[in-house]
């Protein structure tokens, strides 16, 4: 009813969290909100009488009957399925290749290739405070993560087709391979400073932006997923904005702004590395 996100990623804080209910429609007893029905109780227990939903909204409709009737609901779960049937009509393989890694969100992609039926064990890298920390280990798991995309068949629309669909965009996998204009990105010099570094301000976050189709798009950057060195320097190019593509998650959308999570952001390919790599 609102496409409020009901799983929470995993943080340094907090394990991963679900903030979701599965409600009935016909109640599931006969003294229970909409329970007067000839439905039996296998029927009333099936998934065509459920409807994912949020706390707010499952206290709503159980506490708003007259409002909110069986037939409505009904009508409001349709949609839902339609809307989500039209966004995996859009979606596409995701066929941008990426030749070296800037930036890789750990935790998100492990959920979106768990969600996938993939996964790359990290435990023999230990708690990652910083993908810069792992020295020599690193290229092992940039290799694996390599792999893991290659396995885990992402789909994504570009994103400034994902622009035009207004707020029907929020939690759309987006690729992109645009110039981005760069601010606020400095490689930390302690454990303290990476996980400090994210606090919500866009005065100070670092993050990467672009204007398109008069919207500000921004994706945050958190140093701790930036890979190496030599990626701090890409994030810190000496005109201010650089040739970034990659995969990213749309969080919001207003009239005039997106926000974005990315995935991964890295080299874009060009005809000349297709050309090399597919020979090498």
């Amino acid at each position: 009813m609102c496409r409020e996100r009901v799983y929470l990623d995993p943080s340094d804080e907090t394990p991963a969290q679900f903030r979701g209910e599965v409600a009935h429609i016909v109640g599931e007893r006969p003294d229970g909100p909409r329970g007067e029905s000839t439905l039996t109780q296998q029927q009333r227990n099936h998934e065509n009488n459920l409807v994912l939903l949020c706390f707010n909204h499952h206290n709503e409709i159980d506490g708003n009957v007259q409002q909110y009737p069986v037939d409505r609901l009904h009508s409001i779960k349709e949609a839902h399925r339609s809307w989500v049937m039209n966004r995996l009509t859009l979606e596409a393989p995701w066929q941008t290749t990426l030749h070296n890694f800037y930036y890789l969100n750990v935790p998100r992609l492990q959920v979106l290739s768990a969600i996938s039926g993939a996964s790359l064990d990290l435990s023999r890298y230990g708690p990652i405070v910083a993908l810069h920390d792992l020295g020599w280990e690193l290229g092992g798991l940039m290799a694996g993560f390599q792999q893991l995309l290659e396995q885990v068949e992402l789909k994504a629309i570009p994103m400034r087709e994902a622009l035009l669909l207004g707020s029907d965009a929020r939690g759309l996998i987006v690729s992109f391979d645009d110039k981005f204009r760069t601010k606020n990105i400095a490689m930390p010099q302690s454990t303290e400073e990476y996980r400090a570094a994210v606090r919500g301000d866009l005065q100070t976050d670092p993050h990467v932006y672009l204007k398109a189709n008069g919207r500000k798009i921004t994706m945050v950057v958190d140093p701790r997923w930036i890979t190496t060195t030599t990626a701090f320097v890409q994030f810190r190019p000496s005109g201010g904005q650089n040739q970034f593509a990659g995969l990213g998650l749309v969080n919001a959308v207003c009239d005039d702004s997106m926000s974005i999570t990315p995935l991964v952001i890295g080299l874009p390919s060009n005809p000349f590395m297709e050309a090399f790599y597919s020979n090498a």
